[in-house]
Order: C-alpha cells, then structure tokens, then sequence
C-alpha cells in the first residue's frame, strides 16, 4: 500500500505565506475503486477532519484495495481563519463549484478540487450541521444512477434524506455544489452532514468514522462488516423523507421542547421564544410531521431564523 502526504499550491497571503491544499492519497491493491472524500469546504466545519484520521488509522491496519483520495481541508483559507467561506468574502465555496482556474480566489481553489475530485467513481462531500444528528442528503439525480447513489448512501448507517424541494434547491444555488455538479458528469455524489459547532463533536467524529467505514466496505475498497449506529446516534431508518427548516416569527431566545431524533406532530411547539426580559413573546409550531434533525445551537434566533431542522415524509 502507497500513501502518499502532499500540498498543492493555491496562492499567497498578502503576507507572503503559501495558501495550500493538503491531500492524502492511498493506493492500494489493483481492481478496488477510486473513492474521493472531501472535508471542511466551509472553513469552521472541522468534526470531519476527526472522522478521516481515525479512518485512515483502520486502514493503516487493514488495507485498501483501489485507491482513495482524502482532501481534509477543502478550504485552507477558512480553516486557517476559522470562518465559513474565505476573509473578508461572503463567497460560499460550496456554491460556486465547477470553478474557474484563473477566476477569483475562491474560484481558483474549488477548481482545483474539482480537477481533483473528477477522477474518481464517488464522490463524498463531508460537513457539518451544527447541533444536529449525523444525516446524508441526496442531491437530484435521474435513474439510473439515483439509485446507485441510495444504495451508497443507505450503506452508510445513518439517516438519509432528500435535499430541499425543487424551488429552494434551486434558490440555494445547491446544483453548483460538489454533489451537484458530480452528478452531472454522472459521477455518484452526497453530502454527509455530522454534528459540530464551534469545534469538533467527539460522537459526531466516531458516527461520521464509522459511517465511512461502513461506505468502503460497500465499494469493496476494506474488508470488514457493516456496523450498525443507532446505538451511538439517532437514526431515521424509514425510507422517503427530506429535509426542511423550521423558522421564527420572532428574534430573542429560544427554548427548546424537542431533542435531537424525536417525532414532532404538525402545530406542535418546537419552541418557545423569549425576549430580554423573559417574557414569552411567542411560540413556533411544526409546520409538518416528522423528525428533529437539527437545532438551534446558539440560543438566539432572529426574525425569519431557523430554529429546528426537520425530516419530513416526501409526497408521492
């Protein structure tokens, strides 16, 4: 087996110092696949950093077979700088995809990644969801490969949900994601969302190693069995759902009703919301039946913000 440490350039600070990606890759037996993860693309979503080095310690152990392509820091400059997209930029990196190789900054840095990503037969996009439970979201796909993609994704062992309905996916610019364009080279594609907020979850850095492993051993890339993660996390195994926000009518503090994986009924309240003198100045209801899979984290919300986000039971 063949590991291979190295950073490619990108650009200079104004300090002079280099901008660089890492990447890590590991070549190992002939006829296994050629897999790509890719982590922290927003620069403050670390958890999946944890979830890689303890991936590639089982693989120092066991081997590979094919080759994997790991870039653990898909955005130097956010990381470097702990923010989500670049410094002084409001520029989402996760929005701009394919790049442009003598286009912007940000531009010049998903190019690459793409240049890179492209030459593989999956594509996995690691982030995080803040206070949340581990989930992969599926990007519009035509058959056949959807359902190539479900049968990835479902390997995994955590929850699987359906991105945004057509016209907020859209309004999200979400086609120019990694996943979105990977699916139109017709290059099996997800997101994997995992907890963190302000740092690394440690639980969310386990699920989201294990969640993984449990991925290479459905390509063939390790050996090795499927590991059941309901006993670490929550996990949503009922197929057809997708996700979606619950938001505000109002800004103060939020107090919370629901956990992380419950059920929540149509017009029950999610949470309370507060203002500075304690006093309750309204309440936010579901709009739909499903299932918390993400919370408030700061314990504030404003006007219009989101509150929960919630897996909801698609239409047929």
């Amino acid at each position: 087996m063949e590991v291979e440490r190295k950073f490619i350039k990108i650009g200079e600070r104004p300090d002079g110092s280099k901008v660089q990606l890492p990447i890590i890759k590991i070549k190992g037996e002939i006829g296994g696949p050629k897999v790509f993860i890719g982590v922290t693309i927003h620069g403050s979503e670390v958890t999946g950093q944890v979830s890689v080095w303890k991936l590639l310690d089982y693989i120092k152990k066991h081997g590979i077979k094919g080759e994997l392509t790991i870039i653990p820091v898909m955005n130097p400059e956010g990381f470097n700088y702990n923010v989500r997209g670049i410094p002084e930029s409001t520029i989402d990196l996760n929005r701009i995809y394919p790049g442009d190789p003598n286009g912007s900054f940000a531009e010049r840095i998903v190019a690459k990644i793409w240049e890179i990503a492209k030459q593989h037969e999956l594509i996995v996009d690691v982030h995080t969801a803040g206070k949340s439970i581990p989930f992969v979201i599926l990007d519009p796909a035509p058959q056949p490969l959807r359902s190539k993609i479900e049968e990835y994704a479902y390997s995994m062992g955590i929850t699987v949900l359906d991105e945004f309905p057509p016209e907020k996916y859209e309004r999200r610019a979400l086609a120019k994601s990694l996943p979105g364009v990977a699916i139109k080279e017709n290059i099996p594609s997800f997101t994997v969302e995992l907890p963190g907020y302000r740092g690394v979850d440690e639980v969310g850095a386990e699920a989201g190693y294990r969640a993984l492993k449990n991925l290479l051993i459905k390509t063939g890339m390790i050996d090795g069995e499927f590991e059941e993660l309901d006993n670490l996390v929550p996990v949503i195994k009922e197929k057809g759902y997708r996700r979606e926000t619950i938001q505000s009518n109002y800004g103060g503090l939020v107090e919370l009703h629901k956990k992380l994986g419950e059920k929540v009924n149509e017009n029950e309240t999610v949470a309370t919301i507060r203002n500075v003198f304690g006093e309750v100045i309204g309440e936010v209801k579901s709009p739909w039946n499903g299932y918390i899979i993400s919370i408030n984290a700061s314990s504030r919300v404003a006007t219009g913000g989101s509150v929960a986000s919630i897996a909801i039971k698609m239409k047929k």
